[in-house]
């Protein structure tokens, strides 16, 4: 393969003159392990405006004890706290990265006993059931830092626990939402503050904030407990996708101003969807649901469980203020909601609502899906100001398709273009939404609504080219999802910066040669939008695995951070935001086939950086996953204002356990010789040879020069190691 690319190099040598300036390309330090306990999970990043990084990462608080059953693993394993570290300079040296700091503290308590060895041990004895602290999420702004878990400690008298029936019957508890603030860059934090009762079972916590401390959180409570799924889509289940009726989206805001160890500052949380119907009460045969008990262990009965005729999961949540905004920090909320049609049609539709951060509302959110599909994912993109020269300051995803359970379904898009308005209201979404009618819940009246057809962002991928408004009409933007019912998107992700929006998923052409057969592979495409133009780039590849073992996963599509406030474009460039640039990065991992009895393996982690918009991407490197037997996943990345340097976490296992890691790059000219220091060896994510650093759009000029200069830079090639397949 190195005589393959060095031969590449020597012809474009031949056809190009040398140009007069450089290419770049990322350069890596060494990595940290920053956790100890050989239990990490989930680890985040936030990078401060004075320059600090924060990370937090679960961990077992003991590795010899406090055990629980975690039911997503579906395994006995020791409680998980949440630690913090943080670093101001030379952060590729451990010494120079704080202690860990146990943030949630709960795995040595326990609120609860239960049966939560149920039929594994032949004995019903309720014993102890440690807090285990659920996966951290973490958001900053200004100085101000907050980290919302859930977790199986819930202090009180409300608690109660489901026993899972094909789970040999073990009894576990509810789960309860956590926060624990800090105002002071992470240097110190408020003890946790509970903020939901474990009457119903909390999941899927996320929260949004802006410096002033106008802070704002939303979560999901099954009144049944955490429902298990049945892992047909690209997860594992027992996310919360899967929801009980009458499961509700729960929403508290933060006073503004708080400080570093206010305690009162969150409101009383109240549900912002209309799920739950006192009148309705869960109906089914004998042994159809999972026993749902008291915190004494009485069992419940129904007509005492919450329930209604539909179910809202896994909700996303902004917050922003801008001039458009009337000085009022506005919420933006987007989740899936089960239809209610009695079993006349299932699937899930995708509900919108948006209100001042202060005054929120229990109401019905606005439908802008197709009525018709099934639609779930919800993601989205807000800017603080509209683009200046198209208003466009939203841009909604989702996955949509005609079939359920992890079936095939493109990437649909609308924005919140403005008009009269600040550009979130459901009026001014474009494509248009029946914004008149779309806030209903009788499901009747909600198969009727006119909604246009959303933008087809993934349609016919390997076919689709480079448009323009105009054109929509006459290209793949404007598919039917039902146009091409073999392949599959999934994990889109969005980037909004002023007229520019950029689009990325991952994406199979036909889904089931990928689980039955691994003759096909997914990828990680990016489209951009100028709306300024009214231009469509058509989807690059930028992952080109063309080995259809190995499939993409979890990609990233992050852009740089607004101006720290010690910007300055002389002294100080670095600290100056540069919307022209972003971050790209994904992991892989083995394609196994459904028939096949091994599990998918997690292999290697790569990351790029955009330029000039995407005009160039500089080589991809594989910037973990070179030790033999390792598992690299679930990397999180910032950078700093002017995208010159890179800051990566992520999670590394292997038969020890499994760590929390860190590394950083900088960006490098890339010598037009040959050369290299040695650290900037780059890889495709086949392993084998390089991606050059020009980017190629169909359409689009071709810019040889730089093709030129990234082919020359190549040296000190890598080569992936081969795992064995678990």
């Amino acid at each position: 393969m190195a005589k393959k690319i060095l031969a590449t190099a020597a012809v474009a040598a031949i056809l190009w003159p040398a140009a007069a300036t450089a290419a770049t390309g990322l350069s890596f330090g060494d990595s940290v392990q920053l956790s100890a306990n050989g239990g990490a999970s989930k680890t985040k990043l936030v990078r401060m405006t004075n320059e600090r990084l924060v990370a937090v990462y679960g961990d077992y608080l003991n590795p010899e004890g406090n055990t629980v059953y975690d039911v997503k693993a579906q395994a006995e394993r020791p409680a998980r706290d949440i630690f913090a570290r943080s670093c101001d300079t030379d952060c590729d040296q451990v010494a120079n990265w704080s202690g860990p700091v146990n943030i949630s503290g709960t795995a040595s308590q326990s609120s609860i006993q239960t049966d939560w060895t149920g039929d594994s041990d032949n004995e019903s004895t309720r014993t102890d059931f440690y807090g285990d602290s659920d996966k951290p999420n973490i958001f900053s702004s200004g100085s101000r830092i907050v980290v919302s878990w859930v977790d199986k400690y819930c202090d009180g008298e409300s608690q109660r626990t489901v026993s899972y029936q094909t789970l040999e019957n073990r009894e576990i508890p509810f789960s309860c939402t956590y926060t624990v603030t800090s105002s002071d860059n992470g240097t110190t934090w408020s003890t946790p503050v509970r903020l939901s009762s474990g009457e119903r079972d909390a999941k899927q916590d996320v929260h949004r904030g802006i410096g002033s401390g106008q802070w704002v959180i939303t979560w999901q409570e099954d009144p049944r407990g955490l429902q298990l799924g049945e892992a047909e889509g690209p997860g594992d289940g027992a996310s919360g996708a899967k929801v009980s009726l009458g499961t509700d989206i729960w929403y508290s805001y933060a006073v503004a101003g708080w400080g570093a160890q206010d305690q009162g500052i969150w409101s009383t949380p109240v549900r912002i969807t209309d799920n739950y119907d006192s009148q309705t009460t869960a109906s089914g045969e004998p042994g159809e649901f999972n026993v749902i008990k008291d915190g004494a262990g009485a069992i419940v009965a129904d007509v005492q469980i919450e329930s209604g005729k539909t179910g809202a999961s896994r909700a996303n949540l902004a917050l922003q203020l801008g001039s458009l905004d009337g000085g009022v920090p506005q919420v933006i909320s987007a989740y899936e909601e089960t239809k209610g049609s009695s079993g006349n049609d299932t699937g899930k539709f995708i509900r919108y609502n948006t209100f001042d951060w202060n005054t929120p509302a229990q109401e019905a959110g606005c439908i802008i899906s197709n009525p018709s599909s099934n639609a779930r994912r919800a993601r989205f993109v807000p800017q603080k100001e509209a683009g200046a020269e198209s208003g466009l300051r939203l841009a909604l995803l989702w996955r949509e398709g005609e079939f359920n359970q992890g079936g095939p379904a493109d990437t649909m898009l609308r924005m919140g273009i403005v008009s009269g308005d600040n550009g979130f209201t459901p009026a001014e979404m474009v494509p248009a939404v029946d914004a008149a009618n779309c806030a209903v819940s009788d499901y009747n009246l909600a198969s009727q609504l006119d909604n246009a057809p959303a933008i087809n962002i993934s349609s016919r991928t390997k076919d689709a080219r480079a448009t323009s408004d105009t054109d929509i009409a006459s290209s793949t933007l404007s598919d039917d999802t039902s146009q091409n019912a073999e392949e599959n998107a999934i994990a889109h992700r969005g980037l909004l910066r002023g007229d520019d929006l950029y689009l990325g998923y991952i994406y199979t052409p036909v889904l089931s040669e990928l689980l039955i057969t691994n003759t096909e592979n997914y990828n990680f495409y990016v489209r951009h939008y100028d709306a300024a133009a009214g231009t469509w780039s058509a989807p690059e590849n930028l992952s080109n695995i063309s080995d259809t073992t190995i499939n993409v996963r979890e990609p990233r599509l992050v852009g740089t951070p607004g101006s720290a406030p010690n910007c300055d474009p002389i002294t100080n460039p670095d600290q100056c935001q540069d919307k022209t640039r972003y971050y790209v990065a994904w992991g892989t991992q083995t394609n196994v086939s459904e028939s096949s009895q091994d599990e998918a393996t997690d292999l290697d982690l790569y990351a790029a950086r955009a330029e000039n918009k995407g005009g160039y991407y500089t080589p991809v490197v594989r910037f973990a996953g070179e030790a033999i037997d390792v598992e690299d996943f679930e990397s999180q990345i910032r950078m700093t204002p002017a995208g010159t340097k890179m800051f990566v976490v992520w999670n590394e296992s292997d038969a020890t356990g499994t760590r929390a890691l860190y590394r950083e790059a900088v960006t490098i000219e890339i010598p037009d010789d040959g050369g290299d220091d040695g650290d900037s060896s780059t890889t495709d994510s086949n392993g084998g040879g390089p991606i050059f650093g020009c980017s190629y759009n169909p359409g689009a000029p071709f810019d040889p020069t730089l093709f030129l200069l990234t082919a020359l830079a190549i040296g000190g090639l890598t080569v992936r190691r081969v795992k064995p397949r678990s």
